[in-house]
């Protein structure tokens, strides 16, 4: 599977870079010990130099110094530009050590140094002598030279001294300590290493296992498989993707649900007309007449042809709504008076049997014209068939909202929801298609509406709130 592939790559390169770093640190570790450690020898070198120190008598400065067994002092004097070493009455075993090009270096170093204090080190043969050279100057009384000229006087001159100590200390030969601890800092790094393996193991397996059962899930709406609900709890970001998909199914499934009821449901409305129209085209190849006479009976097969096509009609319709409310469009400035003036006026004839009271403002709303006229022309033609006489229009604004009220005598309608829904028909419905058009498409331009009765008859209101 392509997740375990992703997650084995995934976790590879995880060790990588835990290794990569790990090593890293061992060594800054050994690195940073290191430079401790040589700090510390430093500081046991440097330990009670006293720059400011007045020197006045060399052999007793060198041999009062203090006897330090862990390191080894030399001295040399620079008079007038001239080295001289120095001995001290004891001595010490390290002294056996320094070779003679370990002396020739020290003696560069000295000659070569600005300072009144730096620290040194070197190599001999692997093992590390580190050695500080300090400074000091001498204030003894100044000397009489005598010029060896007859008849000359004596000339007195001073005399430029510079005594210059340097404390040495080798490397211990027993690293045995030092091994230990690098050996400790490995093993260490090493079960980190392991440590954070095992974690990202098992967080990876809490990360990955319900990304997988999720595409299996996912996989299976792909099929049309709807039923298996999505069972993953979580309060993390996976259990929102989870929470999301599982919305999806759910929508998938009532899509998938009134696509059927919605395709049982027109086979039956185009059945009965059909089969009417194909009873009466029968019978009148046999010579009968269904209805008494030929023109009558042609007249039903002609009002079937009419109810079949506006079904059809009304189907395709509601197909165009899906594409109405994901199209992007600008709907235009209306008179929504002019609107329902319009379908009055081709209605005009069947409102001529009904007492029809019409109050109406001029309302403008953000709407498409043609879908309007569609609403209006539904509604109308649904009070038209059962009102008893009385049919009444209104359209008014206020602050708040555009109310646009229909109202007729008829019979109280069971249960307002209900007649919204496709093929919900009415006592003397046709199809069940209009007023869910209607209400599709007053979703689609930002509309309400609602049914309800009244002391006598029945209202339907529009409302677009402002």
């Amino acid at each position: 599977m392509k997740i375990k592939s992703i997650n084995s790559k995934l976790m590879l390169a995880f060790l990588g870079v835990i290794i990569f770093f790990a090593v890293i640190t061992y060594f800054l570790l050994v690195g940073a010990f290191n430079n401790y450690y040589h700090e510390d020898i430093y500081r046991v070198l440097e330990d009670n130099i006293d720059n400011n120190q007045k020197i006045t008598d060399i052999e007793k400065f060198i041999n009062d110094s203090e006897d330090n067994r862990s390191i080894e002092q030399l001295f040399w004097t620079k008079i007038n530009g001239q080295f001289t070493r120095k001995e001290a009455r004891r001595t010490n075993l390290i002294t056996s050590e320094l070779t003679e090009d370990i002396i020739k270096n020290i003696e560069n170093n000295i000659n070569n140094q600005q300072d009144e204090s730096r620290r040194y080190y070197i190599d001999v043969n692997g093992r590390k002598l580190f050695y500080v050279i300090t400074k000091y100057e001498l204030s003894y009384s100044n000397k009489l030279y005598v010029v060896p000229k007859l008849f000359d006087k004596p000339k007195i001159t001073r005399i430029n001294n510079t005594l210059y100590r340097v404390a040495l200390r080798w490397e211990p030969l027993d690293d045995s300590l030092e091994k230990n601890l690098f050996n400790q800092m490995g093993i260490g790094l090493l079960l980190t290493i392991i440590a954070i393996l095992i974690i990202f193991f098992f967080l990876s397996r809490h990360l990955t296992r319900p990304i997988i059962n999720l595409s299996n899930s996912v996989k299976e709406i792909s099929k049309r498989k709807f039923d298996s609900p999505i069972t993953i709890k979580r309060n993390d970001e996976i259990g929102f993707l989870a929470s999301t998909v599982e919305e999806m199914r759910k929508e998938l499934l009532k899509y998938d649900e009134e696509q059927k009821m919605k395709l049982h449901s027109i086979s039956h409305e185009l059945k009965t007309p059909i089969m009417i129209i194909q009873s009466y085209v029968d019978a009148l190849k046999k010579g009968l007449y269904p209805k008494g006479t030929p023109e009558s009976s042609l007249e039903i097969i002609d009002d079937e042809c009419c109810r079949l096509q506006k079904l059809v009609y009304n189907l395709l319709y509601i197909q165009r709504l899906d594409y109405f409310e994901s199209e992007l469009k600008n709907k235009d400035k209306i008179n929504l008076k002019e609107v329902v003036e319009e379908v009055i006026n081709n209605m005009s004839m069947k409102l001529e049997n009904f007492q029809t009271e019409i109050k109406m403002d001029n309302v403008y709303i953000n709407a498409d014209f043609n879908q309007m006229k569609i609403v209006v022309e539904n509604i109308l033609s649904n009070q038209i068939r059962y009102a008893d006489s009385i049919i009444n229009i209104s359209l008014e604004k206020d602050k708040d909202s555009v109310d646009l009220r229909f109202y007729n005598d008829g019979e109280h309608i069971q249960d307002s929801n209900d007649i919204f829904i496709m093929f919900k028909k009415g006592k003397n419905g046709q199809s069940g298609l209009g007023l869910y058009i209607v209400k599709r498409l007053l979703d689609i331009n930002g509309a309400s509406i609602v049914a309800y009765n009244e002391t006598k008859g029945v209202a339907f209101k529009i409302q677009w709130k402002l």
